[in-house]
């Protein structure tokens, strides 16, 4: 039987459709003095207004209105279902673009107030867990000029020591407005209206949060001890939603490349097992059903804030708020309307919520496997799956098909053995739930009773610490299987984000919710076969037959150079972070013969770790001498190191990359030290010539220009810093093209406008990535072929 889809779903259809349009108007306005787009919100009300008179039109007095429009049951006609629908969606526009105009009117006034701040001695009061970075520790803090000021803003803040939630410190450093990366985006939505580089702190008041909640929480952190080592940091991570220690571990990676981050994050099914065991503990009292229920939504509201208030988590409690609502009031539950209004009410909430991936990953796939997962199993059932495996499977499924056309562009790979990792370890990080969710609170309980109480209760401590033994050795178990479930050959495949996934996946689920038919096992295993077929052709297209060419891969700040032909794929520096995995994922790279960094600069080592967790590579080289300098980071990869010295040439499918630079073994810590290549290609007819010098500049390109000669391209030194390039080089030279890798709005002013302005007056065309994406130079009969696009 097709699931009912309520009128409510165009309420929370219309809701996150204008407070999108309203917040990202806003983003688009942030750098402006005025941020609120106050015609577009009238308008948005207008709109509301007017399709809730077209439905009372509609309805013409009968039986829809408010009560066809929350009813679980179905309407009684077409009629009623479009008027409750309109309805719906009129209250939806209308409460979203007022709640959006007072966030984005809050903001800035918020801005003002920072451009007021005294950064040479401020307040900040840290909210939340600290995260780990590149630059160091970073929190959201609540600034204010002097204690007691009722004015605020909420920025973040990065130091060199990580700071707890309620912490208040007395700080000196330097306040940014955002910028317009997708980074500072994701601030604007969480309400945040710069950043602030914390330069000294001059007092620090610890632990100001004293609420009974933050007592608690603070103090079943310091039972698990997080730092002590990946278990407790997993557990850390499951029950109190505090994924600071684990965010820096490997396992945490594995768990990622096989689908498993869920399991891990608060969501609705650690809410469920916090219901079975408060329903258990009321069972056996004389309390009536509606104090029970109260009571259990009271303790499950009380753990989402204890974790930390994820938008999953408040979604899920909210869900369960609804349910029990409906129950009290006579009526039956009903999953998708309980969806509709939750989405609803957060957004009107918080506005800039309906951006963030965690609320959009946990919306959509409780809507599938609300509306999906029944036919999903019959179907596999059909296929004589086994009924214990179907369900779960079914469940697995239909989430990666609601998620996927959200993860793929942020993290640019699809898990393939998701399915089969779900199912062996998603039991297993079930028990560990219930086993640390009791062993914790244990242990806690006994920890704070021992504090006021004195040695006599300490003693118990130590038998109560037995208890942990439990959830900890399932953490280990989890980590080691999904740790083995990461290393199968292809567990995940870079894929590239492109804009035809969300019409394609939802597109389909549509059509399959009008159609609602059987799929017979014949039909469904050609369709699985022609899909799987695709698959195998396109791997084996990019890992055998790629065609040679060179991609300066658009990074960022950083530097990436692809080198392919065939079989052979070479990538030379691996970027600052993330974004080299992306760039090779659109780039269909799904293995490396290896990665060489040309020294050990962040950004140019900094995106390796990640690259290596998702793709294989077979080795690592750098220039003779710099092994030893390797980052411990890069040493615990197990990837082999290989040295190269003046006069090696590595060969990449037809590509020959002699090694030119540095004439002497070297630490690999100074630009100076940089490996650079000379890269040829002759094949048939076709020829490349290409100079990549890594962060070399004009001192050390005019010692080894001349061995190296006429070329076709040139990728700049240092990112086309003012000191990149000379003229007496590019005569030499002669380049074609010269490129800079460079990243948008980057502190450097990278490339220099000197450099561009040399390049130009040689003769050579100059192009950055920061302008034009990845750009890619193939080999060519008449001459090199340049084009750009992607990133």
């Amino acid at each position: 039987m097709r699931p009912y889809v309520p009128p409510t779903a165009c309420m929370a259809l219309a809701t996150c459709a204008a407070a999108a349009l309203l917040m990202q108007a806003g983003w688009l306005r942030h750098g402006d003095e005025e941020v609120v787009p106050w015609g577009l919100a009238v308008a948005l009300v207008f709109g509301g207004a007017l399709t809730m008179a077209a439905s009372t039109r509609l309805a013409a007095g009968a039986r829809a209105g408010w009560a066809g429009a929350f009813k679980v049951a179905r309407v009684e006609s077409p009629r009623d279902y479009v008027a409750a629908a309109l309805m719906c969606a009129g209250v939806g526009f209308v409460c979203a673009a007022a709640a959006s105009t007072l966030a984005l009117w809050a903001w800035q006034r918020d801005a003002a107030f920072s451009r007021e701040v005294s950064v040479g001695s401020c307040i900040a009061r840290v909210e939340g867990d600290p995260r780990a970075g590149a630059s160091g520790w970073s929190s959201t803090v609540v600034l204010t000029d002097a204690p007691g000021d009722s004015r605020s803003c909420r920025v973040r803040a990065t130091s060199g020591e990580a700071y707890e939630d309620g912490d208040v410190l007395r700080v000196v450093g330097r306040l940014d407005s955002l910028g317009d990366t997708d980074w500072d985006r994701s601030r604007f939505m969480k309400g945040e209206v710069g950043s602030l580089d914390v330069r000294a702190v001059l007092a620090c008041e610890e632990g100001a949060d004293k609420t009974p909640l933050g007592v608690l929480r603070a103090a079943a952190i310091q039972c698990i001890e997080p730092s002590r080592g990946a278990a407790n940091a997993m557990l850390a991570g499951t029950v109190c939603g505090r994924v600071t220690e684990l965010a820096d571990e490997d396992a945490y990676a594995a768990f990622t490349r096989c689908g498993l981050t869920h399991l891990v994050a608060v969501s609705g099914s650690h809410l469920a097992y916090i219901a079975a065991l408060v329903e258990a503990v009321l069972r056996r009292s004389r309390a009536g059903r509606g104090l029970r229920k109260a009571i259990l939504l009271a303790a499950m509201g009380s753990y989402v804030v204890l974790s930390g208030g994820a938008p999953s988590a408040m979604r899920s409690v909210s869900m369960v708020g609804m349910a029990t609502a409906a129950l009290l009031g006579g009526r039956r539950a009903h999953a998708p309307s309980a969806l509709s209004l939750t989405v609803s009410l957060l957004v009107v909430l918080d506005p800039g919520v309906v951006f963030d991936l965690g609320f959009q990953l946990s919306a959509m796939s409780v809507l599938f496997i609300t509306v999906f997962a029944p036919y999903v199993t019959f179907t596999l059932e059909r296929l004589r799956v086994p009924a214990l495996l179907a369900e779960p499977l079914s469940l697995t499924l239909v989430a990666q098909w609601a998620t996927l056309p959200l993860t793929i562009p942020v993290f640019g790979e699809v898990s393939l053995i998701a399915p089969v990792a779900n199912l062996i370890v998603g039991p297993i990080m079930s028990a560990l739930l219930v086993t640390g969710l009791v062993s914790v609170a244990l242990a806690t309980a006994v920890q704070m009773a021992a504090s006021v109480f004195g040695p006599a209760v300490s003693l118990v401590l130590g038998h109560v610490g037995v208890l942990m033994w439990a959830p900890r050795s399932l953490a280990q178990l989890a980590m080691f299987l999904a740790e083995s479930f990461a290393r199968v050959p292809f567990a995940s495949i870079s894929v590239p984000g492109a804009a035809w996934l969300p019409l394609a996946f939802y597109g389909a689920a549509v059509l399959l919710y009008v159609r609602w038919r059987a799929v017979s096992p014949r039909g469904l295993g050609a369709c699985a076969s022609v899909l799987a077929a695709l698959l195998v052709l396109h791997v084996v297209r990019w890992t055998l037959f790629a065609p040679a060419g060179v991609t300066v891969l658009d990074v960022g700040q950083g530097d990436a150079i692809l080198l392919r032909d065939g079989a052979h794929a070479v990538v030379v520096d691996a970027g600052v972070d993330d974004a080299t995995r992306a760039a090779l994922a659109r780039n269909h790279v799904f293995r490396l013969d290896a990665v060489v960094v040309t020294h050990w600069d962040r950004d140019h080592w900094g995106g390796l770790t990640d690259l290596a967790q998702t793709i294989p590579v077979d080795s690592l080289i750098v220039a003779e001498g710099a092994a030893d300098g390797a980052p411990e980071e890069v040493r615990d990869l197990g990837v082999p190191i290989v040295e190269l010295r003046e006069g090696d040439a590595l060969g990449v499918g037809a590509f020959s990359c002699a090694v030119v630079w540095p004439d002497a073994p070297v630490g690999g810590e100074e630009n100076a030290d940089s490996l650079v290549l000379d890269v040829g290609y002759r094949q048939g007819g076709r020829a490349l010539s290409m100079l990549l010098t890594g962060d070399t500049e004009r001192d050390e390109l005019a010692r080894y220009v001349r061995e190296v000669g006429d070329i076709d391209v040139l990728k700049l030194g240092h990112h086309g810093s003012k000191v990149s390039v000379d003229s007496a080089s590019l005569d030499v030279l002669d380049p074609e093209v010269a490129i800079a890798s460079a990243g948008e709005g980057n502190s450097y002013g990278h490339p220099d406008p000197t450099c561009v302005d040399v390049v130009e007056k040689s003769g050579a065309r100059f192009l950055c990535t920061k302008d034009v994406g990845d750009i890619t130079i193939t080999p060519g009969e008449q001459g090199v072929r340049v084009t750009a696009g992607g990133g």
